[in-house]
């Protein structure tokens, strides 16, 4: 029997938008006949995401990712079964330990999964070289969601033929237009005016997220006159202190974690995507879904959307730029914003639906275990 194991160095307890899709994949191989896995790190046994995959008939393991650890665990793994095996690793912890076990076991195919900008730090560039042109010859995929990630992979040593682009999808049912009145009701939980211009914000990693770029863009707002406020989720105390320093504490709202992040975009009027380093935020995706008009910085998971859906514009990572581009958007006629949010959901809902990227992996893995792709089946 064929059999699918994911190894992501996930760290966080909450599900956020990579769970469903690796839930999603795993799923769809489920449905297909084939014997399913999951590792993660120590630490997040608890978490609130452990049901829907066992829910799958998925054996959860919580292995460390250190080469070691890691080899010895899917060494094992790998010998215990029959047939072919796909192993798909995510966030690089467990890359090097799935190369080595993996080798010489019949029919073991391995995928990397490369979901953040390479480091440009000497240490790290040589690394990689060595990483990716040493065992990037003996790897069935090196997947990545953006092209400007993919082509550095190239320079630095993958072998051309092995890089694939697969942009990030979600769980659409999870972040639909909002219903009539939800706007209020988001508002008015969130302590946030009925009247305002909400610009949100995601600010897990303040500087990576360019947490300082969104609120020079707020103050420009605001010194033109405009109701502006931020709405900053997972700034925490940095976000607090750069509020401070620009004085704008009261004219910004921070929240924590969210389970379901539905009550953020649907408080808001516009996203605000302002990063400096990141492939294809999740984020961008769930807020066009959600009917939100995003100002993004140019980066290539960025334009991949604005390419695409035409509620996304992509400026330079400069505080007039975006306030600039914020303006546009807010000053839409409402039957232009409504019609807007109605076609980039839709779009998403056809081309980024986890189900979509789940059987597009799953056909992948199929091709090269030997072994009739989903999209075939019944064609025959």
């Amino acid at each position: 029997m064929a059999r699918l194991i994911h190894l992501a160095a996930y760290p966080n307890t909450h599900a956020g938008s990579f769970i469903p899709f690796v839930r999603a994949v795993l799923a769809k191989a489920a449905e297909r006949g084939w014997d399913t896995a999951a590792v993660f790190p120590p630490g997040v046994e608890e978490s609130e995401w452990r049901a829907d995959l066992e829910a799958l008939g998925t054996e959860l393991y919580f292995v460390p990712p250190e080469r070691r650890a890691a080899t010895g665990w899917l060494r094992g793994a790998l010998r215990a079964g029959d047939g072919p095996v796909a192993v798909h690793t995510h966030f690089t912890g467990y890359d090097l330990g799935a190369a080595i076990a993996a080798r010489g076991v019949p029919d073991a195919h391995v995928y990397w999964h490369v979901h953040t900008v390479l480091s440009e730090a000497a240490g790290t560039r040589l690394a990689n070289r060595v990483k990716f042109s040493l065992v990037g010859p003996r790897l069935d995929g090196i997947f990545t969601p953006a092209a400007d990630v993919a082509a550095e992979l190239v320079r630095r040593g993958a072998p051309a033929a092995k890089v694939e682009v697969v942009p990030n999808a979600i769980e659409t049912a999870r972040f639909p237009l909002p219903a009539p009145g939800a706007k209020a009701t988001a508002r008015r939980d969130l302590d946030l005016p009925a009247d305002a211009e909400v610009l949100l914000h995601f600010g897990r990693d303040w500087r990576i997220k360019g947490g300082d770029l969104f609120l020079d863009a707020l103050a420009r707002l605001l010194a033109e006159g405009r109701p502006a406020w931020g709405l900053i989720n997972q700034g925490g105390e940095a976000a607090a202190a750069a509020a401070a320093a620009r004085d704008l504490g009261a004219r910004v709202r921070i929240v924590g974690v969210r389970s379901d992040p539905a009550e953020l975009f649907h408080a808001a009027d516009l996203l605000v995507s302002s990063s400096i380093g990141e492939t294809m935020p999740f984020v961008v995706t769930e807020g066009l879904s959600s009917g939100l008009p995003v100002v993004a910085s140019e980066l290539a998971g960025h334009r991949y959307m604005a390419e695409r859906v035409d509620n996304c514009v992509t400026v330079p990572s400069d505080p007039a730029a975006l306030a600039a581009a914020a303006a546009r958007f807010l000053d839409r006629d409402p039957a232009e914003t409504e019609a807007a949010a109605r076609r980039a959901n839709e779009w998403i809902g056809e081309h980024l639906d986890v189900a979509e990227i789940a059987e597009l992996l799953f056909d992948r893995y199929a091709r090269d275990l030997g072994i009739v792709a989903a999209s075939e089946v019944g064609t025959r």
